[in-house]
This record gives C-alpha cells, structure tokens and sequence, in this order.
C-alpha cells in the first residue's frame, strides 16, 4: 500500500489540514480542493513537523486558492435543468441515501440526497460524470452530421471529424483539416454550435486567426462573428466545471 498514515490537524489562522504520508510520495505537496478541504502528502522519510512548516510557508497561497474557488462560485445544484440538443438532465433533492441517476429517452433525473452538500467535491463529480457521458451519447449523433450539413451549405471540404472532451476550447481545426469538436457542444443553443463548427470550417482555408479569417468567418455568420465569439464567453464555465481535478 501506498498510504502509511494519515491524521486531521488544525492550525490556526488556516483550518483542519488533511496530513498523509504516503511511501511513494517523493516531496511534500499540498492542495487545496474546491469544497475548501485542504490536504498535504509527504514522504516517509519526512519528518510529520517538516510538512506542518510548509503548510505555514504557503499560508497566503493557500488564502489565494480559496479566494479563487470561491470567485468561481458556479456549481451544479438542485433545481438546475441542462439541457443538450436530445435530452435534459434535471438536478433534484430526495430522501435517497446516495446519489441517484434516472435514464428515459428524453430525460435524465439526478437525485441528490437532501442531507447532502451539493457542492463538494464528490457530488459534483457525480452531476459531471453524467453530463459528460450524455453529451458524449448526444454529440456523436448530433455534431458530425451538423458539420457535413453546413460544410456543403458553404462549399467547404474537411476530411474527419472527431468528437472528444477537450479541456480549454470548444474546437480545432488540424492542418490535415480534421475536425475536433467538444462534445460538451450540444449544451449550447444551436445558433453557437453552428458558430464553433463554422469556427472550425474557416480554418480549413485561414489556418490562422489573422484579420482576413476573422472577414470571412463573418461571411459564414452573416456579420456575427465577434458578436458569438463574445457570447460564447457566457458558457465557458461548463468546460472549466467538467474538468474539475478531482
């Protein structure tokens, strides 16, 4: 086993520190996570007074990943309805003992025991593993067949596309003019996901983001370009969210 021992430590001024020494660990790491909990690994060999001192020499560190987390303040809870291009995905508290999901054709019910915090690490784990998964279901029968539709309605070729879970942006066009798209896409209204696939289909004539790609992207979206581009910031958290290091 990897783990040798591992104790809760208050410190003040900090809080409750999770301290681990582990076997396999080669230098003391520490991490705060979302929820606030905050968790220390040292090597055997370290001495446990060692990892207590650089938990105090990151004392404004640790400050600054709490202020982070709590700017970011976005989280799935109870109430919330996703919705892609096939199927909503509604969040529900219930008297259940752990988190339960509940697949129909059109619908996805996810309900979260109402003694539980929905914002710690686990449950949104949970609410993002689903969300994930029905895009990825969604997006492989909504995206390819979009991009064939729009790449003819604008005569342009590309050679295959891809649907992934990327973790910085919406799309990318390779110099051998594949397409790689999110699958996290078809959470979008339709407007946006014609505009990243159209995004995409630019490249493959302005393999840049130089001033003429940027007039003839405005071709393709009738003058909206910057206008979607902007909007799109609104939903960049999902992407941020779904990636959440757990």
């Amino acid at each position: 086993m990897s783990r040798l021992s591992s104790k809760n430590q208050t410190i003040e001024g900090i809080g409750t520190i999770i301290f681990t020494r582990r076997r396999n660990s080669r230098r003391v790491t520490l991490r705060v996570k979302p929820d606030g909990v905050i968790s220390v690994n040292y090597p055997w060999y370290t001495p446990y007074s060692d990892a207590v001192k650089f938990v105090l020499n990151n004392k404004q560190w640790i400050e600054n990943q709490r202020n982070k987390y709590k700017n970011n303040s976005f989280f799935f809870k109870p109430g919330d309805i996703i919705e892609s291009q096939y199927r909503s995905i509604k969040i529900i508290e219930g008297d259940n003992e752990k988190p339960l999901g509940y697949v129909s054709k059109n619908e996805i019910i996810l309900k979260i025991p109402i003694h539980f915090d929905v914002r710690t690490q686990s449950i949104q784990k949970f609410i993002s593993k689903v969300i994930t998964e029905t895009c990825r279901t969604d997006a492989k029968m909504y995206l390819p067949d979009r991009v064939h539709q729009l790449a003819g309605t604008h005569n342009l070729a590309y050679k295959k596309v891809f649907i992934k879970n990327l973790k910085s942006k919406w799309g990318s066009c390779s110099s051998a003019q594949n397409i790689n798209l999110s699958l996290l896409l078809v959470l979008l209204p339709s407007h946006l996901i014609d505009y990243i696939i159209l995004h995409e289909l630019a490249h493959t004539r302005h393999m840049n983001h130089s001033k003429a790609y940027w007039d003839y992207l405005d071709t393709l979206t009738e003058g909206k370009a910057k206008k979607y581009d902007r909007e799109m910031k609104n939903y960049q958290h999902l992407i941020k969210l779904t990636h959440t290091d757990f």
